[in-house]
């Protein structure tokens, strides 16, 4: 007898735990479709790099997109150095950096 109820309590147990595991799986599959979907959107509408306007510029190193690749710019009274071309849809700008177009990332530098 407290074995056949035993048995039956393990029986409970073991389809409560698969009703809970089938819940939480359906959670997870709503959070991974969310994902996607927030990634597609971004996909579809990159964020742009704000590209600033140079006072002025130096020294041509070489070009890209029909654009000439200066070494040094000067933005905003300050003195920048050429670094590298922005990745497309990804750029976040730090204080000390600027984009030029066509993405023409450069630097702050102090000399």
């Amino acid at each position: 007898m407290e074995i056949e109820l035993l048995e039956i309590l393990l029986w409970a147990g073991l389809i409560f735990f698969f009703w809970a595991l089938k819940e939480n799986l359906g959670n997870v599959e709503a959070d991974l479709q969310k994902i996607e979907e927030a990634k597609l959107r971004a996909a579809r509408n990159p964020p742009k790099p704000r590209f600033v306007s140079p006072d002025g510029l130096s020294e041509p190193i070489g070009h890209y997109r029909d654009a000439t690749i200066y070494g040094f710019a000067i933005i905003a009274g300050r003195r920048f150095r050429f670094d590298s071309i922005c990745p497309l849809g990804s750029v976040t700008l730090s204080p000390d950096q600027a984009c030029l177009p066509p993405g023409l990332l450069y630097v702050a530098c102090d000399h």
